[in-house]
């Protein structure tokens, strides 16, 4: 159970680790003030015992071996005042403490949040498809908060409670060595009869709630992006029920949960009630009753508080066997990216004068087999590109053509063979120069805000070049479409992205593409959802793009790249042919026919 405590402490920088160890440290010293209260009415206990009645005895005028016959009863107001104060002020430090704590575990989680999502998204593209959107978002929110809001504030109340605890039994073996045996045997046995019953249906609970929040994530997430085909097939019924079990699944955990944690109070209020009965009992069973009085009033006061500190302490307990199970997937990222962090990191590739008239592209042997695939989705795959150079990439579905896309933009590398964007690697080239290298995917991402912030995605809107944003909306084709909207580029489209067409989405994504003044665009089926005269504009400037600009072109219709310099066909992970458009028609049946299909003038 710890395991996890120390993992989430082995992850804190030393500053957080000292800061961390003081606050705890002083949360568990806070406590010998609660000690000196208890001790302090031990002593009202005796002092007012040795003047009942107007007489005073030794036994009962002395409190641990200590006489107290100097002190008179004009003295019991003052320490009465004296234990108020000090109980009111260990209060008030210990809010302090546990204020600044959490404060400090607050930002230790953010920054951590903070670390998974760079990871995550300055990795490879197989690093991200590992997880679903469901995980993703859960390691971010729910799991790295248990890493540390969960854990580190449960394992701060053990160790402060749990030294308080010790301090106490201490003290009442002080006062009476065979009673303090009994108290503590007595709420060990308690608190480990708690732990019996309530651990592994805890830890059950925290794994069932990390799974039924993911399953739910997913399920949303995949009813919203199935919408329109749900209402149509009138399938809807099915993903309510499947939300509906992920859902029951979820409340049925945290209503476990919510059960164990509250249920040891009462466990725990009963036991202390049996305790203190059974104490005096046995008092009077031994005819001492009188000149134990102040044993059961420490042994009271003390239990009080001890009971005070078994139900933080208990619940901590319990909230770290859920928390551990939930931390898991926030733990694993982070752990990895100790690991690549202790790894040797190939030098940064510094800005380098490139042709003026785009990058050169080269790829010569590349193979790449997904992780689990049965055969390569390349294989030997050779491909050179001029600077500013318009190629295209055309074959059947699954010929590899987005792996070839993905492996120029560095997202995955190849297990042999090297690709090349002018002087360094797709990944070393982003890093360098980033917007050198755009690219226009099938379905562009709509992220919520404004045309203009979507455009300049990652630009603060007050950072957005104007200027450049009016030509990029232009050579895209969206002016008569943004000059519609009430307020033009500023309109708020995130939240309403089902209101556009897929061809206004593409061009959207292509304009985004050319807003850094790119030197390599990468388009992958960036057309599919233009009508033919969308289509023809954005044809038109491609061909005012080339020669400034190195393009690659992946497409299935081949009106797009009929005026290619070069295309290359690619079948079952392979190249099986190339060259200009019209000698393929001629040589390769597959384009001759594709030709025929679309019923345009290849000429």
């Amino acid at each position: 159970m710890f395991r996890a405590v120390r993992r989430s402490l082995g992850l804190l920088t030393r500053a957080e680790l000292t800061k961390y160890i003081a606050l705890v440290a002083g949360r568990a010293l806070s406590g010998l003030l609660d000690v000196l209260g208890v001790v302090l009415i031990g002593v009202i206990a005796s002092v007012a015992t040795s003047n009942l009645g107007g007489t005073a005895t030794s036994s009962s005028g002395s409190f641990m071996g200590v006489s107290l016959s100097f002190l008179g009863p004009n003295i019991l107001l003052w320490l009465g005042l004296i234990v108020l104060v000090i109980f009111v002020g260990k209060s008030g430090l210990a809010i302090y403490l546990t204020r600044r704590l959490a404060y400090l575990i607050a930002a230790i989680e953010s920054r951590n949040a903070l670390i998974i999502v760079t990871h995550v998204l300055h990795g490879s593209l197989d690093d991200v498809k590992r997880y679903s959107k469901a995980e993703f978002q859960f390691a971010v929110t729910g799991s790295v908060s248990a890493m540390y809001t969960g854990l580190l504030n449960s394992f701060a109340t053990i160790v402060s409670e749990g030294f308080l605890m010790v301090a106490i039994c201490a003290t009442f073996v002080f006062v009476s060595p065979i009673t303090a045996l009994f108290a503590l045997a007595y709420f060990v046995g308690v608190a480990m009869v708690i732990q019996l019953f309530l651990s592994r249906a805890l830890k059950r609970a925290g794994r069932e709630i990390s799974l039924g929040t993911i399953e739910s994530t997913n399920v949303i997430s995949d009813t919203l992006d199935t919408f329109r085909e749900l209402s149509v097939m009138g399938k809807q019924d099915y993903f309510i029920g499947r939300l509906g079990r992920s859902r029951s699944r979820l409340a049925r955990s945290n209503a476990s949960v919510a059960f164990m944690s509250g249920m040891p109070r009462y466990i725990i209020e009963t036991s202390l009630i049996v305790g203190v009965v059974a104490l005096v009992g046995a008092q009077f069973l031994s005819g001492s009753l009188a000149a134990g009085a102040v044993t059961v009033g420490v042994f009271l006061a003390g239990g009080m508080r001890i009971t005070a500190s078994l139900l933080p302490l208990q619940n901590s307990f319990a909230q770290i066997k859920t928390q551990v199970e939930q931390s898991a997937l926030a733990s694993e990222l982070l752990d990895e990216y100790r690991a690549q962090a202790a790894r040797p990191h190939a030098a940064v590739v510094e800005p380098v004068q490139l042709p003026s008239r785009g990058v050169p592209v080269r790829m010569h042997s590349v193979s790449f087999t997904y992780p689990g695939g049965s055969r390569p989705a390349l294989e030997g795959i050779s491909i050179d590109v001029a600077p500013g150079e318009f190629i295209a990439v055309i074959g059947p579905s699954g010929a590899g053509k987005t792996t070839l896309v993905d492996m120029l933009l560095g997202l995955v590398a190849p297990e042999s063979g090297t690709v090349s964007l002018g002087v360094g690697s797709p990944l070393e080239l982003r890093l360098a120069d980033p917007g050198l290298v755009s690219y226009v995917p099938q379905r562009p991402g709509v992220v919520s805000g404004s045309i203009a912030e979507n455009i300049a995605l990652g630009v603060a809107p007050e950072k957005i070049d104007r200027l450049r944003l009016a030509e990029v909306i232009k050579a895209a084709y969206l002016d008569e479409f943004i000059d519609g909207l009430p307020n033009g580029a500023d309109t708020s489209v995130g939240k309403q992205v089902n209101s556009l067409s897929g061809g206004q989405i593409q061009r959207i994504g292509l304009a985004r593409a050319l807003y850094s003044r790119p030197r390599l665009l990468i388009m992958d089926e960036a057309t599919s959802a233009l009508d033919a005269g969308s289509e023809a504009f954005i044809s038109e400037g491609l061909k005012r793009l080339h020669g400034e600009v190195t393009l690659v072109v992946v497409a299935h219709r081949l009106s797009t790249v009929q005026h290619a310099d070069n295309v290359y066909v690619m079948e079952g992970g392979r190249v099986t042919a190339e060259g200009d458009f019209g000698t393929l028609i001629d040589t390769v049946p597959m384009v001759a026919e594709y030709v025929k299909l679309m019923s345009f003038d290849e000429r």
